[in-house]
């Protein structure tokens, strides 16, 4: 049966069934990109999650925030009735009250000094771990735009464009897991 007899419809289908044809690179792209989704899906969850261990550890500056400002509170309560105690007649303060004001303010810079070690480890856990996370998932994302455009224009140089991305954003994704650089 030759092309002229055949219908424009039945010409297409006849040619994306032929080997070599444009099939096989709708197969393949199919795969990569859901493949590529698949990570793509593991590395945004992953950011997720490190926003959101990121977040207990600021709960947790700001626990130390609190129990910093209670301490800072308690000595100055202490401090006030010291100097009442000194103006008032025959009131000396007795060295229990002064060393319990020194422990209070010494409490309340060891408090100060755990809140800002947690501030520090959270905002340099989240930085490290969620950039690599998210920049996966955004090389990921482009990968699988690529691998679509090239089914939609039926370009193969699309596809391993595509493929290139797609292992770095894979690259991207193992180096948050495992801290490569």
């Amino acid at each position: 049966m030759g092309r002229e007899q055949l219908e424009p419809q039945e010409l297409v289908e006849r040619e994306t069934l032929e080997p070599g044809g444009s099939r096989r690179l709708t197969t393949r792209v199919a795969v990569t990109a859901a493949v590529l989704a698949v990570l793509a899906s593991i590395s945004s969850l992953q950011a997720e999650r490190t926003a959101a261990e990121s977040i207990l550890q600021k709960n947790e500056a700001v626990l130390w925030q609190s129990r910093a400002s209670d301490e800072w509170a308690y000595r100055q309560a202490k401090s006030i009735k010291l100097h009442l105690q000194e103006l008032t007649p025959g009131g000396l303060p007795d060295a229990d009250t002064r060393h319990d004001i020194a422990a209070s303010e010494e409490r309340a810079r060891a408090a100060e000094e755990r809140r800002d070690e947690a501030n520090r480890q959270a905002a340099e856990r989240f930085e490290q771990h969620h950039h690599r996370f998210a920049v996966g998932t955004s090389l990921l994302q482009i990968a699988i735009v690529l691998e679509t455009i090239a089914v939609v224009l039926d370009r193969g140089g699309l596809w391993y464009g595509g493929l290139l991305i797609g292992a770095a954003g894979t690259l991207a994704l193992s180096n948050g897991f495992l801290g490569f650089f």
